[in-house]
Protein backbone atom coordinates (compact mmCIF):
# COMPACT_ATOMS: atom_id res chain seq x y z
CA UNK A 1 0.00 0.00 0.00
CA UNK A 2 1.42 3.76 -1.01
CA UNK A 3 0.93 5.52 2.04
CA UNK A 4 -0.08 9.46 1.06
CA UNK A 5 -1.54 10.53 4.43
CA UNK A 6 -1.04 10.15 7.88
CA UNK A 7 -3.57 10.69 10.43
CA UNK A 8 -2.32 11.19 13.81
CA UNK A 9 -4.34 11.17 17.71
CA UNK A 10 -3.37 10.87 20.47
CA UNK A 11 -4.47 10.24 24.21
CA UNK A 12 -8.42 10.74 23.70
CA UNK A 13 -8.38 13.31 20.73
CA UNK A 14 -9.46 11.46 17.65
CA UNK A 15 -12.74 12.59 16.72
CA UNK A 16 -15.05 10.36 14.15
CA UNK A 17 -15.55 13.81 12.10
CA UNK A 18 -11.99 14.06 11.56
CA UNK A 19 -11.19 11.13 10.70
CA UNK A 20 -14.10 10.64 8.63
CA UNK A 21 -12.47 13.88 6.64
CA UNK A 22 -9.30 12.00 6.25
CA UNK A 23 -10.67 8.89 4.66
CA UNK A 24 -12.60 10.98 2.76
CA UNK A 25 -9.43 13.04 1.53
CA UNK A 26 -7.24 9.68 1.36
CA UNK A 27 -10.40 8.31 -1.61
CA UNK A 28 -10.29 11.38 -3.83
CA UNK A 29 -6.79 11.33 -4.08
CA UNK A 30 -7.04 7.52 -4.05
CA UNK A 31 -4.17 7.14 -1.55
CA UNK A 32 -3.10 4.90 1.43
CA UNK A 33 -4.22 6.27 4.80
CA UNK A 34 -2.40 5.14 8.28
CA UNK A 35 -4.16 6.01 10.91
CA UNK A 36 -1.89 6.71 13.64
CA UNK A 37 -2.64 6.31 17.21
CA UNK A 38 -0.19 7.34 20.63
CA UNK A 39 -0.62 6.22 23.58
CA UNK A 40 1.02 9.46 25.04
CA UNK A 41 2.74 10.10 28.47
CA UNK A 42 1.53 13.20 29.39
CA UNK A 43 -1.92 11.31 29.27
CA UNK A 44 -1.36 7.81 30.04
CA UNK A 45 1.89 8.29 32.25
CA UNK A 46 0.23 7.69 35.60
CA UNK A 47 -0.99 4.06 34.47
CA UNK A 48 1.02 0.90 34.93
CA UNK A 49 2.12 -1.27 32.25
CA UNK A 50 -0.27 -4.15 32.41
CA UNK A 51 -3.12 -1.02 31.97
CA UNK A 52 -1.55 0.07 29.38
CA UNK A 53 -1.53 -2.66 28.16
CA UNK A 54 -5.08 -3.58 27.93
CA UNK A 55 -5.95 0.18 26.64
CA UNK A 56 -3.80 -0.38 23.93
CA UNK A 57 -5.67 -3.86 22.87
CA UNK A 58 -8.77 -2.37 23.09
CA UNK A 59 -7.75 0.88 21.27
CA UNK A 60 -6.94 -0.77 18.51
CA UNK A 61 -10.37 -3.05 18.32
CA UNK A 62 -12.19 0.20 18.62
CA UNK A 63 -9.75 2.06 15.78
CA UNK A 64 -10.83 -0.56 13.00
CA UNK A 65 -14.56 -0.83 14.30
CA UNK A 66 -14.51 2.88 13.58
CA UNK A 67 -12.90 2.87 10.47
CA UNK A 68 -15.30 0.13 8.75
CA UNK A 69 -18.08 2.45 10.40
CA UNK A 70 -16.85 5.12 8.28
CA UNK A 71 -15.86 3.32 5.33
CA UNK A 72 -19.48 2.13 5.05
CA UNK A 73 -20.62 5.27 5.87
CA UNK A 74 -18.39 7.29 3.22
CA UNK A 75 -18.75 4.19 0.86
CA UNK A 76 -15.11 4.05 0.11
CA UNK A 77 -13.18 1.08 -0.51
CA UNK A 78 -9.30 2.45 0.59
CA UNK A 79 -7.10 0.54 3.07
CA UNK A 80 -6.57 2.30 6.32
CA UNK A 81 -3.66 0.61 8.43
CA UNK A 82 -3.96 1.11 12.61
CA UNK A 83 -0.52 1.57 14.05
CA UNK A 84 -0.09 2.25 17.72
CA UNK A 85 3.11 3.72 19.34
CA UNK A 86 3.69 4.38 23.15
CA UNK A 87 5.53 7.54 24.29
CA UNK A 88 6.31 10.81 22.47
CA UNK A 89 3.92 12.04 19.77
CA UNK A 90 6.77 13.98 17.82
CA UNK A 91 9.20 11.25 17.69
CA UNK A 92 6.55 8.67 16.63
CA UNK A 93 4.95 10.98 13.75
CA UNK A 94 9.02 11.64 12.97
CA UNK A 95 9.46 7.75 12.84
CA UNK A 96 6.76 6.94 11.01
CA UNK A 97 7.48 9.65 7.77
CA UNK A 98 10.75 8.87 7.72
CA UNK A 99 9.28 5.19 7.52
CA UNK A 100 6.94 5.97 4.47
CA UNK A 101 8.78 8.53 2.74
CA UNK A 102 6.30 11.22 0.92
CA UNK A 103 3.17 11.68 2.79
CA UNK A 104 1.29 14.54 4.62
CA UNK A 105 0.35 14.65 8.29
CA UNK A 106 -2.98 15.14 8.97
CA UNK A 107 -3.83 16.31 12.95
CA UNK A 108 -6.56 14.92 14.05
CA UNK A 109 -7.23 17.32 16.93
CA UNK A 110 -7.12 20.96 17.95
CA UNK A 111 -5.15 19.87 20.72
CA UNK A 112 -1.41 20.00 21.73
CA UNK A 113 0.54 17.71 23.28
CA UNK A 114 2.24 18.56 26.52
CA UNK A 115 5.20 19.22 25.15
CA UNK A 116 3.40 22.22 22.83
CA UNK A 117 2.42 25.70 23.75
CA UNK A 118 -0.34 24.90 20.78
CA UNK A 119 -1.45 23.36 18.09
CA UNK A 120 0.38 25.94 15.62
CA UNK A 121 3.42 25.40 17.30
CA UNK A 122 3.23 21.64 17.21
CA UNK A 123 2.63 21.81 13.82
CA UNK A 124 5.57 23.55 12.77
CA UNK A 125 7.64 21.74 14.90
CA UNK A 126 6.39 18.71 12.81
CA UNK A 127 6.86 20.56 9.70
CA UNK A 128 10.46 21.59 10.52
CA UNK A 129 11.72 17.80 12.21
CA UNK A 130 9.55 15.86 9.32
CA UNK A 131 10.20 17.63 6.27
CA UNK A 132 7.02 17.58 5.05
CA UNK A 133 3.14 19.15 5.26
CA UNK A 134 1.44 18.65 8.18
CA UNK A 135 -2.26 19.72 8.76
CA UNK A 136 -4.58 20.20 11.24
CA UNK A 137 -8.18 18.46 9.82
CA UNK A 138 -10.89 20.03 9.98
CA UNK A 139 -14.58 18.41 8.92
CA UNK A 140 -15.11 21.28 6.50
CA UNK A 141 -11.93 22.19 5.72
CA UNK A 142 -10.66 20.86 2.06
CA UNK A 143 -7.09 20.29 1.64
CA UNK A 144 -6.92 19.55 -1.50
CA UNK A 145 -7.54 23.03 -2.65
CA UNK A 146 -4.58 25.10 -3.08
Amino acid sequence: MAVDLIYVSWGGTGRAATLRAAMQIASEIDGGLVYLAVIDEGTFDDLDDSMVDLIENELEWLLEAQIELTRRQLNVEEEVRVVIRRGDVDDHVVEMVEALGETTVLIGAPAATANHESVAEMIEVLRERTGRPVELVEPELDLLEP
